[in-house]
């Protein structure tokens, strides 16, 4: 028998609502986004710009940005929205790249294709992460995981490298008044405290879902991290919109 109209009403504006909810992205627009395997870094790219399009917040500094009208696909910081500065005066100082929070040499260092001396990829000889790139299709998979991800100022990723985030003693404020210090001599990045959390789940699904190791001391305060900066409601968002896109979502954020 079916259903009287009082019943389905309700029920109808219920799969109405669910599946507008599926359709939004971070920023609220609409948006047809189905599971996929994001196979390499540069298809990453592009699902990150499509997430991050209107957010419009650089993770680091929590600097605005914009799309650069001279580089297709690229966006530019606006340095008076945070107090940004250059450290050098380089030109990637207010462009946006896609930071990888566990650096590509943590998890591709022990790889074979990171140590092999005659990788060859498009008629030259290439070596470390470009030969990986080429020649590993796990590595890329690695590589490309949107989890990993976050934009940052060029300038700042380059700073970073592949240094561990740590505490710094004083505050040696080298970005104008962006909260980030970078010790060169001890190899340590310091990120401001409402990003610490984040930068600790991110390390915690990595090493579960990758088996990129975490030294015992530096994965005690990672977890202090975790406990005492928990999850804000746009980086819940953000995982339900990857786990969407690639299948998989960090099972250390809500």
């Amino acid at each position: 028998m079916p259903f009287p109209l009082t019943y389905r009403l309700p029920f109808v504006l219920l799969l109405l609502f669910l599946s507008f909810l599926s359709s939004c992205s971070i920023d609220g627009e609409e948006e047809e986004v189905h599971t996929t395997v994001v196979t390499d870094f540069s298809k990453a790219k592009k699902f990150l710009r499509r997430i991050y399009r209107n957010v419009g917040k650089e993770f680091y500094c929590g600097c605005q940005f914009t799309p650069d009208t001279e580089k297709k696909g690229g966006f530019q910081i606006l340095n008076e929205s945070c107090g940004l500065t250059s450290r050098t005066g380089s030109d990637r100082s207010y462009l946006i790249e896609w930071e990888h929070i566990v650096p590509a040499y943590s998890f591709g260092k022990d790889r074979a294709c990171w140590k092999k001396e005659d990788c060859e990829s498009k008629g030259k000889i290439v070596r470390g992460r470009k030969c990986c790139s080429a020649t590993d299709p796990v590595f890329r998979e690695i590589e490309a995981d949107l989890h990993n991800l976050v934009p940052s100022p060029g300038e700042i990723n380059n700073d970073r490298g592949h240094f561990p985030f740590g505490i710094i003693e004083g505050e040696n404020r080298e970005y104008g008044k962006c909260d980030f210090e970078v010790d060169f001599k001890t190899h340590v990045a310091e990120p401001r405290e409402a990003i610490r959390g984040d930068i600790a789940r991110i390390y915690l699904y990595m090493e579960m879902q990758w088996g990129v190791r975490i030294p015992s001391e530096t994965k005690k305060l990672y977890l202090f991290w975790h406990e005492n900066d928990p999850a804000d409601a746009f980086e819940i968002r953000r995982n339900e919109i990857i786990e969407r896109i690639q299948g998989r979502k960090n099972p250390f954020i809500p």
